[in-house]
């Protein structure tokens, strides 16, 4: 245990070293541990957001519109991109050392020897400085699936599945009804699920059917409707007591509109009052670091694009988003696309998803265990078909010498892009500044 004073890296080192395994999923430990701090709800309000992709960007949404309104609130997510503290956010600031240190000597001393994981420290630390703080509304993303995950301790007043795709198979199953059977453990009696996907699972029709909890899905009961001559869009959607409510003439915000829609729909489920204005003021401009993130190279002003996109279906919402930019930017070049992936990924149907939209790949692997030989993924992209031999494809050791070569043999008017995992982003995302 760190000594009185102790810096926080000094804790992140300690929090990842107490359990013997990285991941292990199960609420028991993290129960006991926030009965012994007394933590109870963290907030009068909160809403649980599990799902493949799209969570942090409805975590995000519902954070800038709660904020526009006036409401204290409190955010929980992972992983972060630069620092651990832009996990858990107090009124829309990333927590100070200081007070989660003072939370990690508390949860460490509550444990009676748990072994509490390194997620489950920092679940426990996310609720106990929302507690502290006395936020309003506490908004929780789920880690990884959601039935046995340590944020479904607490039980939540909306629950909100962004979308369900393969992933985390280890984990969560291999097809995508077992994935959803695990999503669905957010769900709570008599408690609105808000699911962001146009066809939502059997798991989680029949899991909202037991539990009487109602379940409103995009595209059927909530709508957005784009006016691109207008550079706006209408959403149309309900309240608590089911009534119709439309949002018109709002800003496009860079976040993609499918997890916007499905935000406000939670937000209308709470109760609480806002109007127009503070939603149309929360989307203008509103984005999320790594998610379609436009920045530029620092040293010669290339034009980069940021995602965290981690599986196909993310990387086929990439492709689309790419050909969008393109098609609205006629003088934009290439894509050269800086990759590297973990290896417990389908990087086959990640790199299948991108094909068509990169002309030429800088393949490369992070400092971390999980990652992916950099030379595994360029021979498989050749056994795809996808030769080498026109020099499309170049590999390096690491993503910021990827990077670097990318930016520096790339054109003027072509684009880099920065792919493939939460790693690859944190690794070269400090070498750019806002577009």
């Amino acid at each position: 245990m760190p000594v009185k004073g102790s810096s926080l890296e000094s804790w992140l080192q300690y929090i990842s070293s107490v359990h013997p395994r990285e991941i292990e999923l199960g609420l028991g430990r993290t129960k006991r541990v926030s009965v012994n701090l007394g933590l109870g709800k963290p907030a009068p309000l909160v809403v649980t957001v599990a799902g493949t992709n799209g969570k942090g960007s409805c975590v995000a949404t519902m954070e800038a519109i709660l904020q526009q309104a006036g409401f204290k609130t409190g955010c929980y997510t992972s992983p972060h991109i630069h620092v651990f503290n832009e996990r858990i956010r107090i009124d829309a600031s990333n927590v100070s050392d200081e007070p989660l240190i003072a939370a990690f000597e508390a949860i460490d001393e509550a444990r009676n020897n748990e072994t509490l994981s390194y997620f489950e420290f920092a679940t426990l630390a996310g609720l106990y400085l929302m507690r502290k703080n006395n936020v309003d509304v506490a908004l929780l993303e789920v880690g990884l699936g959601g039935r046995l995950d340590a944020v479904n301790i607490v039980d939540a007043d909306v629950a909100v599945i962004s979308s369900i795709g393969i992933d985390h198979t280890d984990w969560l199953g291999n097809d995508i009804e077992s994935i959803a059977a695990e999503k669905a453990g957010i769900m709570r009696a008599n408690t609105p699920t808000v699911f962001g996907g146009e066809h939502p699972p059997n798991a989680i029709i029949h899991r909202a059917k037991e539990l009487d909890s109602p379940l409103l899905v995009i595209g059927h009961d909530f709508h957005a409707d784009q006016d691109a001559a207008n550079g706006t869009w209408r959403w149309r959607g309900q309240n608590r007591e089911s009534v119709p409510v439309i949002w018109p003439d709002l800003p496009i915000p860079s976040l993609m509109l499918c997890n916007v829609t499905t935000s406000l729909q939670a937000l209308m489920l709470l109760p609480l009052s806002f109007g127009l204005e503070p939603v149309a003021a929360a989307l203008n401009g509103l984005g999320l670091v790594g998610r379609f993130d436009k920045r530029l190279d620092l040293s010669n002003g290339r034009a980069v694009i940021f995602d965290v996109a981690h599986n196909p279906a993310a990387m086929q919402q990439l492709s689309s988003r790419l050909r969008s930019y393109k098609s609205e930017n006629p003088v934009a070049g290439r894509i050269a696309a800086v990759v590297a992936v973990m290896s417990d990924k389908d990087v086959i149907g990640m790199i299948t998803a991108l094909e068509y939209c990169v002309d030429i790949w800088y393949i490369a692997q992070v400092d971390e265990a999980r990652s992916m030989a950099a030379d595994e993924v360029a021979q498989t992209m050749k056994k795809m078909g996808i030769a080498s031999d026109q020099g499309h494809i170049f590999q390096f050791d690491s993503v910021e010498s990827a990077y670097r070569a990318a930016c520096d043999h790339t054109e003027a008017e072509d684009t880099v892009l920065v792919t493939g995992s939460f790693f690859t982003v944190a690794a070269v995302h400090g070498l750019t500044q806002p577009a």
